[in-house]
């Protein structure tokens, strides 16, 4: 005997529902939902902008101890002279 379409669509969306209410959400207030979402990505934004000025900073770090280290040994070999 096939499904109808409103009896899937009641076992869809009681899925969906559930598996909201495992990880946590308030399944009753859909803005509460969005305002999770909002936050979860600006979350995750904010994070990848950190990691992205740490790895920055370490690149300058790398790149100012290398000509430091260049600028000395060319201030050594021309004191030798």
């Amino acid at each position: 005997m096939p499904m109808l379409r409103e009896e899937i669509k009641q076992i869809v969306h009681a899925s969906v529902q559930e598996t909201l209410g495992h990880l946590g959400f308030t399944v009753d207030d859909p803005h509460a939902i969005q305002q999770d979402m909002i936050h979860l990505r600006r979350a995750r934004l904010g994070q990848e902008e950190l990691a992205k000025g740490i790895r920055r900073t370490a690149v300058g770090v790398g790149v100012t101890a290398f000509l430091y280290m260049l600028w000395d040994a060319l201030r050594q070999l021309l004191m030798e002279r």
